[in-house]
């Protein structure tokens, strides 16, 4: 357990990384706020509410820990104060509740990661505000409700990971319109039902395409043929690289849960070679899914 002393030097630091060990306990979230520019808690056995943090902050994760309850507290500090984060990291911890619709001072987010926890509700329109997003993972949580509108405005988006939730509602076909950059995208086990938009197709740059275990039907439109990417080896991954290598070390940025051979693999340092797509279980569904 680190002493509460600990966390009032974080401001002294331009990189703190604690990963992977063993240290237990919660941050104090009064006086402390966190403040270095990079901090990696990742992989350890924190607990209790998220800790409060800095503007200057630009790289948080917090992941693979025990931290639980609520994060309105932790996006709607300092309500009014634009942050300067672009790499978020919750992912695999014990959080819950909703997303507070308060991400309009989020808007240098690049990368946002709450994947496997136990959220739920819907995503707030303000989600939208997060322009220079390049990656959502949101996989493993009971969010539901429709996919909202308001993510038309993050058309830097590279990854799309809201597997294992609730989403109801046709497959938006403005995906195939505004994401032209699009390399994954994955709605695995969901609710989503109707047809495969034919404007999916427009989407060249995929990778990986996951629809599979929702209530999809009809037929499968002929134009993917136009997955061109998934046919070719010249794949870039300058979307998928590491951040914190400036301060001397790398940790891996993005990863990608894929449905293969019915068992799931996570793929992370060779993410830019996997190819995939994945329809099935969705036209004509077998069974009902149990959440």
């Amino acid at each position: 357990m680190a002493p509460p002393s600990f966390w009032n030097l974080s401001s002294q630091f331009q990189y703190l990384n604690l990963s992977h060990n063993l240290i237990n306990g919660e941050i104090p979230n009064s006086p402390v706020i966190l403040s270095a520019s990079v901090i990696d808690l990742s992989s350890n056995h924190f607990k209790g509410p998220l800790p409060c943090i800095s503007s200057n902050v630009y790289a948080l994760d917090l992941s693979n820990n025990s931290f639980s309850r609520s994060i309105s507290h932790f996006f709607c500090f300092r309500v009014n104060e634009p942050k300067y984060i672009g790499h978020l990291n919750l992912e695999t911890n014990l959080l819950s509740g909703i997303i507070p619709d308060c991400l309009m001072n989020w808007n240098n987010l690049e990368v946002l990661n709450l994947g496997n926890n136990n959220f739920s509700g819907s995503i707030p329109a303000s989600m939208g505000s997060l322009t220079y997003l390049h990656s959502l993972h949101l996989y493993n949580n009971t969010f539901s409700g429709k996919l909202p509108s308001s993510l038309k405005n993050c058309r830097e988006l590279v990854i799309i990971d809201v597997a294992e939730n609730r989403f109801a509602g046709n497959l938006p076909s403005w995906i195939g319109h505004r994401y032209t950059g699009l390399m994954i995208l994955s709605l695995r086990s969901n609710y989503f039902h109707g047809h495969i938009p034919k404007e999916l197709c427009a989407l060249t740059s995929l990778q990986i395409l996951d629809l599979s275990h929702n209530k999809l039907s009809g037929s499968i439109p002929r134009c993917v043929k136009n997955f061109s990417t998934m046919a070719t080896n010249n794949i870039s991954n300058d979307h998928m690289n590491s951040y914190g290598s400036r301060y001397g070390e790398t940790f891996p940025l993005e990863s990608a849960l894929l449905m293969i051979k019915g068992e799931i693999v996570e793929y992370t340092t060779i993410l830019h070679l996997v190819k995939s797509i994945d329809f099935s279980r969705t036209v004509y569904q077998e069974r009902s899914l149990k959440k």
